[in-house]
């Protein structure tokens, strides 16, 4: 496969944390929209032709190897987790070489990371309940996760976090928590820790400066990292012991890396193909757009764990989908589909807002409207609820009056910035005629929802009545809603030390598998009661991983 670059394409949606609230005045993340079939990597490959999965159709063995090389750990995938690992098994003495098939790292996001406990909380006075939030974690996947390895995630995050703060300050970074939410439902804790300053932040991108201080970290330590060299094939011994992997160099030749004690799968999701999204998310191909802009996730390791007999999690795989894809603020307000009618309870989380407008809303974007009154309604609003792109990203300690301030600036400076995603008409028809769906039915709806406002009471759906607020004064709002894929959180199984499963849940030696590769964290669901949790996964995973591999990672619950 080649290998992309992502440098150009990330360059121009580099974020400061001061900016982090201009996240909206563009009104869209910095990847253009794709449709279900947009891929190039989405094609059904070799597998259409023998009418099995691509997956499933095992390659030649390759044996031209132009050379190779011995390592101890060898981790393929140089993302957030992969990072975290090099870098936490070369400081811990082990020999370390990591593979990247692009010609530069790749962190996605905005580039937050999740704890359920840290320095940076205890300063601010933030104590979370652990009991109550891994069981709303298990419960949004459906009791379905593997809750040994979410339990992991609980234990370990306090100190990874501090280990990461720590690392951060030694290189001029600052941290920074924004606030979650009060939604009854489904709430959201104060911890996502957003990191900033310092050098890395001035070369890299938000999402992306993290990672290389891993990565630079793990070089000062001893590791040694390969651009340009995507991993093809593992290789295994007679007894299934995987001893390494091959990879393709730039000129087209071969080098095979011997991992006397481990070989790390840390290569991505599933996002851009198409043929593991129809079996295993379906759900994925009807989002608005895909968000990661490098375009280069596509089951590369969840291939090569498939054909070295690794198991794979049960479908539906659980989709990361947030709805900023278009418009970036998304408060409580009515959502209109294309038809012109209304079809969910609004006021509710991120993901249920994106798998409302797919599923109940039959479209791949819906329209949030509302009045001249909406920075008040939204401060109101942020009493009972809130969340990403509703309260957030705004610090623990900045006010509901600043949130709706910066939103209400992000929807006015869109109607002329972004026309495409925010409208604006002094009546409700100058409004509803900009949009997509026909004006009749638009304004039955709008009136329908106004006197269930002016009742006090959603007959409807049922959103709670504070969060019912009419459309009356003008002038008057849209903004564009379309479901966002971060990314698709599932995949290979793995067991509670990383070690990827058979498909009788024997581990298989050598191999273990890390970050939005692997399965068993989530399923079914993405919960967002911890902020961030996907990034404190690739945290936590990596650095306990790495400390494994070195031998000398003691588990906390021992």
């Amino acid at each position: 496969m080649d290998a992309i670059s992502r440098r150009t394409l990330l360059r121009d949606a580099a974020l400061g944390a001061s900016a982090v609230a201009a996240l909206g005045a563009s009104g869209a993340m910095a990847a253009e929209k794709s449709s279900a079939s947009a891929s190039a990597d989405s094609a059904r490959g070799d597998g259409a032709a023998t009418g099995k999965h691509s997956w499933d159709v095992r390659p030649e063995p390759i044996t031209d190897i132009a050379q190779t090389v011995d390592t101890e750990v060898l981790v393929i995938g140089g993302g957030y987790s992969g990072a975290a690992c090099a870098c936490n098994a070369a400081q811990n003495g082990a020999k370390v070489i990591l593979v990247e098939k692009d010609d530069v790292l790749n962190g996605h996001g905005v580039g937050g990371t999740g704890a359920v406990k840290s320095k940076a909380l205890d300063a601010l006075g933030i104590t979370i309940d652990k009991s109550l939030e891994m069981e709303r974690w298990v419960a949004t996947c459906g009791n379905r996760c593997n809750e040994k390895i979410v339990g992991k995630w609980f234990r370990e995050s306090e100190r990874c976090m501090n280990w990461l703060l720590d690392l951060g300050a030694q290189n001029g970074m600052d941290c920074m928590v924004t606030v979650g939410s009060n939604l009854q439902v489904h709430p959201e804790a104060d911890c996502y820790h957003m990191l900033y300053g310092g050098t890395y932040f001035q070369d890299h991108t938000m999402a992306d400066a993290v990672v290389y201080m891993l990565a630079d970290t793990a070089v000062a330590a001893g590791a040694q990292i390969v651009y340009n060299s995507p991993a093809v094939q593992l290789v295994q011994d007679a007894d299934g012991t995987v001893t390494g992997a091959i990879c393709q160099n730039e000129d087209g030749s071969y080098t095979q890396y011997n991992a006397s004690t481990g070989v790390v799968l840390s290569t991505g999701d599933v996002s851009y193909n198409d043929e593991y999204l129809r079996e295993f998310a379906p759900i994925a191909l009807k989002v608005y757009q895909r968000l990661c802009t490098d375009k280069g996730n596509v089951g590369d390791g969840h291939t090569m764990a498939h054909l070295a007999g690794a198991k794979f999690q049960d479908a539906p795989w659980p989709t990361m989908m947030h709805p900023q894809a278009a418009g970036f603020y998304s408060g409580p307000f009515l959502f209109l589909n294309p038809e012109g009618k209304r079809f969910m309870n609004e006021a509710t989380w991120v993901q249920g807002k994106c798998v409302g407008i797919m599923v109940n809303g039959r479209a791949d974007h819906a329209w949030s409207i509302f009045d001249a009154n909406f920075e008040r309604d939204n401060t109101t609003s942020l009493q009972w609820g809130g969340g990403m792109f509703w309260d957030s990203f705004r610090a623990v300690g900045s006010t509901p009056e600043e949130a709706s301030a910066s939103h209400a600036k992000t929807v006015k400076d869109g109607v002329t910035e972004v026309p495409d995603n925010y409208k604006m008409g002094e009546t409700l028809e100058e409004l509803i005629e900009q949009l997509d769906m026909p004006e009749d039915e638009a304004l039955a709806s709008i009136e329908r929802y106004n006197a269930m406002c002016e009742a006090g009471e959603d007959t409807d759906f049922y959103k709670e009545s504070h969060f019912l607020f009419p459309i009356k004064e003008g002038p008057f709002y849209a903004a564009k809603i379309g479901p966002g894929l971060l990314g698709v959180c599932g995949g290979i199984e793995i067991d509670e030390n990383f070690q990827v499963v058979d498909e009788d849940f024997k581990p298989i030696p050598g191999l273990y598998a890390i970050g939005n590769c692997a399965g068993g964290m989530y399923a079914y669901d993405y919960p967002i009661n911890m902020q961030g949790n996907s990034h404190g996964r690739c945290l936590i995973e990596g650095k306990c991983l790495g400390e494994y591999l070195a031998g000398v990672y003691e588990d906390v619950k021992a």
